[in-house]
């Protein structure tokens, strides 16, 4: 089984490389696919009723680094309740380093800080909370009671992708250093009945 609160073991490497919109908010189709439809910092998920909204957050507050408002190498994909906790904080660039080096989530839904990089993202998240240890217990613990009760139905329901996959093909930016990302888009890989059922 997919395991929802697994980081990543090595760094994200960029998919798409949209340039030269006049928001940042107009990159959030890019960035829904780009990390999965999950929060690059907490990875939930869009589908679960526990989280929040999403939102389109600087790696480098823009009170700091104003000229990277709207630079796609600097804008991540998060939940509403991570966005407001990083605030114009400094974390480490999922980019950069691998999460999955870092935090550790147990089955109890408890997290483990690995080193330095994971104990600044703990801390500044607040990551081992007791709501949001109690609320990632309880996912972990309906996933695995429906791999226990082979409910594929709620497997896919919880672990599967969103229904409005983003067709990038129709978001044009000024320009796009890495077009080739748009055929190994979500949408795309759907189009050609690519997309695993879970993820």
């Amino acid at each position: 089984m997919v395991d929802a609160f697994e980081y990543p073991r090595s760094p994200h490497i960029r998919q798409h490389g949209p340039d030269g919109f006049a928001t940042h908010e107009s990159y959030r189709p890019w960035l829904r696919d780009e990390f999965c439809f999950r929060c690059v910092l907490c990875l939930h998920r869009e589908k679960w009723p526990t989280t929040s909204a999403f939102e389109v957050d600087h790696l480098v507050p823009v009170s700091e680094r104003p000229d990277l408002r709207c630079r796609y190498t600097n804008l991540l994909y998060v939940c509403r309740r991570c966005n407001n906790l990083k605030s114009d904080l400094r974390i480490p660039d999922p980019c950069s380093i691998a999460y999955g080096s870092c935090l550790r989530v147990n089955e109890d839904g408890s997290i483990d800080a690995l080193n330095k990089e994971g104990r600044t993202l703990v801390l500044v998240l607040r990551l081992d909370r007791a709501d949001r240890v109690q609320q990632r217990r309880l996912i972990i613990e309906t996933l695995i009671d429906a791999q226990k009760s082979a409910n594929v139905r709620l497997l896919r329901e919880w672990l599967g992708f969103p229904e409005d996959l983003d067709d990038l093909r129709k978001s044009r930016p000024p320009a796009n250093d890495r077009l080739e990302g748009i055929e190994e888009s979500w949408f795309s890989r759907r189009e050609r009945g690519a997309l695993p059922e879970i993820y």
